[in-house]
């Protein structure tokens, strides 16, 4: 992989929604947390949402960019970040006009809430939680100015000043492992495995996703390239609706197994996985009743000699590739 090349072919994006970007921080990183504590439940999940929208439209085609093990903005090939940028456009302008009807009907809120039964408690003599809930509850004014959808996106042109020292090259370097874990998860929720011996057609909307992150990292390697090859093939045989069974079944789920452990996309043999090599089941007929069989009268002993019958063995399911 060259460092300069994939650098200047990806562009650095950034999110900031109601003041976090969604990832697990300290509390004190996130005013949501506290502000919070002062509303009902649930009042902020319209921002929690637009940062999993947020992250959902970035990681379909980028991959997190990790410093010191913590997200700090996500790496976006070049020629996907026009799209990028469009969707969060219109994902921001949702988040506006969603945060406008919030703050109109804060007071109304914070005062339903406070007359909750259960904030009657005192909080100490003279004090209810009601009384504390209407003194200290955000104003709309502050959550106008803490609630922003901040957005950014930077063309990396050089890391010519510190050269092989940039910390970007090593972010860089562990990305084909990032973007892998990043489509073994993204199976891992989807994905209940191949229990029941039939599925839907409703999951191949997780063989393109898969594919299309395969098909925007294929800068990073050719192993990227070679599993988005495989989503084709795989789409190609499938039936666009209704239930997905038989060899069909199989074939799906050799796709989805194999992509549930970013150490098999990563792996050398991964350049020879082909899920459509894999072969059924053969099931051997039910035996027919002692009563139901002819009477076979033996052959004269000398002219043929007694041979061994072979002892059959049952065929295992198995799939034609190495790891």
């Amino acid at each position: 992989m060259d460092i300069t090349q994939v650098l200047s072919n990806m562009v650095l994006v950034d999110i900031i929604i109601g003041g976090s970007t969604g990832e697990r921080t300290l509390e004190a990183d996130d005013f949501i947390r506290e502000v919070g504590k002062m509303l009902p439940p649930g009042t902020f999940s319209w921002v929690s949402k637009a940062r999993t929208d947020a992250k959902r439209i970035i990681l379909r085609v980028g991959a997190a960019r990790r410093v010191d093990n913590r997200v700090r903005g996500y790496f976006v090939p070049l020629d996907s970040a026009q799209a990028v940028s469009d969707e969060l456009r219109t994902l921001r302008d949702t988040f506006q006009t969603q945060k406008a009807a919030f703050l109109q009907e804060l007071p109304n809120i914070v005062e339903e809430w406070a007359a909750n039964p259960q904030n009657a408690v005192e909080i100490k003599p003279g004090l209810t939680r009601a009384d504390l809930i209407r003194n200290h509850a955000p104003k709309a004014l502050d959550l106008d100015k803490l609630l922003r959808f901040a957005m950014s996106a930077t063309q990396i042109q050089s890391s010519q000043f510190f050269g092989e020292d940039d910390a970007l090259h090593t972010e860089v370097t562990g990305l084909p492992g990032q973007a892998a874990l990043e489509i073994a998860e993204d199976v891992k929720k989807s994905w209940k495995g191949a229990a029941g011996g039939k599925t839907t057609s409703r999951v191949l909307g997780l063989v393109r996703r898969i594919r299309q992150k395969a098909d925007s990292m294929g800068i990073l390697s050719p192993k990227f390239e070679h599993l988005r090859e495989a989503c084709d093939r795989v789409l190609k045989q499938m039936p666009q609706t209704g239930a997905i069974e038989g060899l069909e079944f199989m074939q799906i789920s050799a796709l989805l197994e194999f992509c549930s452990r970013p150490e098999n996309i990563l792996a050398e043999q991964s350049m020879r996985f082909d899920p459509l090599d894999v072969e059924m089941e053969v099931e051997t007929p039910a035996q027919q009743s002692l009563a139901e069989l002819e009477p076979v009268t033996p052959a004269p002993a000398e002219s043929i000699p007694s041979v061994p019958a072979p002892v059959s063995q049952p065929l295992d399911q198995h799939f034609a590739f190495e790891f």
